[in-house]
């Protein structure tokens, strides 16, 4: 094992792995995903480790890990209303005023009424993530 960066607790409720998943920790630091691989596993408030290894993070939660990168550029807010999914080119209105239009196609259907969203720059693109899935948008 590497040198430990981050040894406590995923945040919120845990969902597993997957694509450029964001985590927030309990310390409000947040990091991302950055390599895919599909492993579902529902937790509420995991413990979470991130070690630096070879020259790159590693989040381990239940004894699987992968690659992460800290972001240091992170806006939380919600969405102002209905979310009802991605669909290619839609705006989202958050509740702090700001709105994001969706950058690249991507459909996919989930409604909520006022989720939390959150929003952050991944080495100059900016992705939003709601209800586990995230999309690159631009702002408006």
């Amino acid at each position: 094992m590497g040198r430990v960066i981050y040894q406590g607790k995923i945040d919120t409720g845990f969902e597993g792995f997957n694509d450029n998943v964001i985590f927030k920790m309990a310390n409000g630091a947040y990091w991302i995903q950055t390599q895919y691989h599909y492993w579902y596993h529902y937790a509420y408030r995991p413990d979470a480790l991130i070690t630096e290894e070879n020259g790159r993070n590693m989040l381990t939660v239940a004894g699987h890990s992968i690659p992460v990168r800290r972001l240091d550029y992170v806006i939380e807010s919600q969405i102002d209303g209905e979310f009802n999914g991605w669909d290619g080119s839609k705006q989202y209105k958050l509740v702090n005023g700001q709105v994001w239009q969706q950058a690249e196609y991507k459909y996919e259907y989930k409604y909520a009424y006022r989720p939390e969203a959150i929003v952050c720059d991944v080495g100059g693109t900016y992705i939003m993530s709601v209800e586990g899935t995230t999309v690159p948008v631009r702002r408006i």
